[in-house]
């Protein structure tokens, strides 16, 4: 696979905000005071590891396999690998914390009361976190699809981007159910 410079650039940035959307969902699934809540940031977190293993596949020069039922990815796309990232991609060692690693605590950690509604105000600011990010996140990937050449490259981005908006809207469900969003 031959990739434009622009290309390049593109697959590049977003196989950075699947990192980030992997190491967010991870630490805040295990920040999270609601069970439910939990479990939709874990689910999240393996569909961004297969997210970002297809970007890196796409980068290396290799079409990664897709199959349509059920909208399900196969081949190594499904594979869900346990990832465990860090800023900039790299092992932190020695107990350090990089910055973002320690904002994201800070937003887990702000707010540890209950709101009138019964829910976790700290579980509303994650909420509101990730939904803010999802919506940045499919608004990058409709921009690269515009972008490349290949209409396979085209579909694989269009796929991800569909499971970009699931994921917000797996949040906004949970976040409208338990009362933290109104859509008036």
């Amino acid at each position: 696979m031959n990739f434009t410079t622009k290309e390049t650039f593109l697959l590049e940035d977003q196989k950075k905000q699947e990192e980030i959307c992997i190491q967010k969902y991870t630490n805040y699934a295990s920040m999270a005071s609601c069970q439910e809540l939990k479990s939709i940031f874990q689910q999240n977190a393996q569909k961004e590891q297969e997210h970002y293993k297809t970007i890196d596949q796409l980068l290396k020069g290799q079409m990664p396999s897709m199959s349509q039922s059920g909208g399900q990815q196969s081949g190594s796309l499904g594979a869900g690998s346990q990832m465990q990232m860090k800023s900039g991609g790299q092992q932190q060692s020695g107990g350090q914390q990089s910055g973002s690693q320690m904002q994201m605590k800070s937003i887990g950690q702000s707010f540890q009361s209950q709101g009138n509604s019964g829910y976790s105000n700290s579980d509303k600011d994650l909420c509101t976190d990730m939904l803010m990010t999802e919506k940045y996140v499919s608004g990058a990937y409709d921009t690269a699809i515009f972008e490349f050449r290949d209409p396979q490259v085209r579909n694989i981005l269009n796929h991800i981007q569909k499971e970009e908006q699931q994921h917000g809207e797996a949040i906004f469900k949970y976040m409208e159910k338990n009362g933290m969003y109104q859509a008036k």
